[in-house]
This record gives structure tokens, C-alpha cells and sequence, in this order.
């Protein structure tokens, strides 16, 4: 063990080497005066002693000054303060690139509703704008997709059962039908244009037939685009089908919108929950079907399937 006088002289020693490196002169003489009354009689302390003393002859010792240890707390919560923002800021950037669907529907697609916004330069058109940089997807068919639960609006109105018209080989809903009328009606001269399963809607009549070949399978009520927010006609085919979508637009948010079918970049065949004025110009571009017609179309037609649309 050191004896404690010879450790009483090295601490002495190394506050003299603090007092030689001291910052100022009133430093020093602090220093090198606590030295020496540690160890008195050290010849090393008291040579320091009076080089201090020599040098400085008039000037009183004082202590260092210290540092408030309270800055590097504060310094260190403000780089932590500064971190957690600029990690918030990034998070918040990443999810622009999200879709606009809560759904899953793929970035890219083409999403339409009713009331809906058009993707492309006619401002008054179906759907809302898709990514203009995401490419096309590639479609499967619709047992590929999940079947998500549906979660219906908060209470909605009452909806009568709409007007529909099954062939006897299909399984009609339990709903009782109204006002049953034939399910013939005028073709052009080239129709069928599809041996299989095809799909014609009727602007002038509001109305959509389901067909398989020449044979009607299905007839009902429906409500197309508006005068400001037309249909599209001509020939097309089911591309994309999803069986719950949100659909926003200008001043609206419909969600869950059940059982979409796209045929035409926005636009789509789907269920209807918030109106059943069917029969009557009614959407921004797409065809609104009642709940029920619309689950068996989508269960009965698949992607590709033929849809024409005659004014």
C-alpha cells in the first residue's frame, strides 16, 4: 500500500502540472496553492509555487470555471427531438405513394365508383385519378382474389328488392321478383358477338341483359351515367374485378362498394347501396346494379367476358 503521505504528494503533483497548464493565471495560482497546502514542504510544489508567484506577481487565484453539465442533457434531447421529426417527416412522405383504395386494389388500377371521377382529361368522368407511372397489373382469375368481409354503411336505408327476370335453369334469389317481363329483346343482325357468356347494356332502356349465347339469363333495371358524366359505348370486356372497394371522388367517399367488375379503364359494373332509383341516369359514368344482381353477376361472369354497351 502507499503511504499516505507519498499519496498526498502525488495528488499535490498533479495539481501542480494542472496549475502549469492552467488557462489563465488566477487558474494556476489556484491550482498550485492547492498543492501547496497538500504538500508544503515538496520541493517540486513549491518550484511551481513560485514560478506562478514570479510571473503573475499581483494576481489572486481563483477556481476554473465549470461547465453546466445541464447543456449536454439539453443538447442531447434536442438531437433526439430532432431525429424522431425528421423520422416522422420521411414516414409521411413514404405513405403518399400508397393507393388510394383501402381494399388492396393494386397502385395503378383504375377505380371507379358512384358517384366517381373520370382517370383521364374529361373532368366529369368516372372514377378517381389512378397513378399515372404504376403499369397495368396482371389479372387472374376471381378465385385468386380474397374474399374480404364486408363491412356495410351505417344504416342504410331501406332498399326494395329491384325488378329482375331469371331463366329456369338459374337459381334466383330468395327475394321475390316484380313485374316479370321478357327476357327477349331487338338484337342487331350480327348478335351474338359472343358464343359464351357475354354481358349487353342498354343506355336508352337503362337496363342490362346478361346473356349465354343467344339466351337471355338475366334482365334488370339499372342506372347508368348522368347527361354531364355519360356512359362509354361500344364493346368491351371485364378486366379487373374486386369484391369490395372504397371509391372517392370530389366531395364524396363511398366505401366498401361491393362487387366491382372494370370493363373500361374507370369504368365498372357494381352493387349499389345508397340510391335505388335503378331505371334512371343516376351515376358518373359507371352501371349501377342493385346488391343482389350484382353478386350474381360477379359470381357468373369472368374476367374477359364480353360487355356491350349500345346507346
Amino acid at each position: 500500500m502507499i503511504p499516505d503521505a507519498r499519496r498526498s504528494e502525488l495528488q499535490a503533483l498533479r495539481w501542480a502540472h494542472r496549475a502549469l497548464q492552467a488557462a489563465s493565471p488566477e487558474e494556476a495560482l489556484w491550482w498550485a496553492a492547492r498543492a501547496y497546502a497538500l504538500a508544503p514542504t515538496a520541493p517540486a510544489i513549491r518550484a511551481v509555487l513560485r514560478r506562478i508567484r514570479k510571473r503573475c506577481p499581483n494576481v489572486r487565484g481563483r477556481p476554473p470555471a465549470r461547465r453546466p453539465r445541464w447543456g449536454i442533457a439539453v443538447g442531447l434531447l434536442y438531437g433526439l427531438l430532432t431525429g424522431m421529426a425528421l423520422f416522422l417527416i420521411a414516414q409521411g412522405l413514404a405513405g403518399w405513394d400508397l393507393g388510394t383504395f383501402e381494399e388492396g386494389i393494386p397502385t395503378g388500377i383504375p377505380a371507379a365508383g358512384v358517384p366517381e371521377q373520370a382517370p383521364d382529361a374529361r373532368g366529369d368522368r368516372e372514377g378517381p385519378s389512378p397513378e399515372r407511372s404504376t403499369p397495368a397489373v396482371a389479372m387472374a382469375p376471381p378465385s385468386a382474389f380474397p374474399s374480404p368481409v364486408l363491412t356495410p354503411p351505417a344504416r342504410p336505408s331501406p332498399v326494395p328488392t329491384p325488378t329482375v327476370v331469371w331463366a329456369r335453369d338459374l337459381s334466383p334469389p330468395t327475394t321475390a321478383l316484380s313485374r316479370p317481363r321478357p327476357a327477349a329483346s331487338p338484337t342487331p343482325t350480327r348478335w351474338p358477338p359472343s358464343p359464351g357468356r357475354w354481358i349487353r347494356v342498354d343506355l336508352s332502356d337503362q337496363e342490362l341483359i346478361a346473356y349465354e349465347g343467344e339466351t337471355p339469363l338475366l334482365r334488370t333495371k339499372v342506372s347508368t351515367g348522368r347527361a354531364r358524366t355519360p356512359t362509354v359505348v361500344g364493346t368491351f370486356r371485364i378486366y379487373l374485378k374486386r369484391r369490395a372497394q372504397t371509391m372517392t371522388g370530389p366531395g364524396y367517399r363511398l366505401p366498401n362498394v361491393p362487387y366491382v367488375m372494370y370493363f373500361h379503364r374507370g369504368y365498372a359494373l357494381h352493387g349499389t347501396y345508397w340510391h335505388n332509383n335503378f331505371g334512371r341516369p343516376m351515376s358518373h359514368g359507371c352501371v349501377n346494379l342493385p346488391t343482389s344482381v350484382a353478386e350474381w353477376l360477379y359470381q357468373w361472369a369472368d374476367v374477359g367476358t364480353l360487355v356491350v354497351v349500345q346507346p
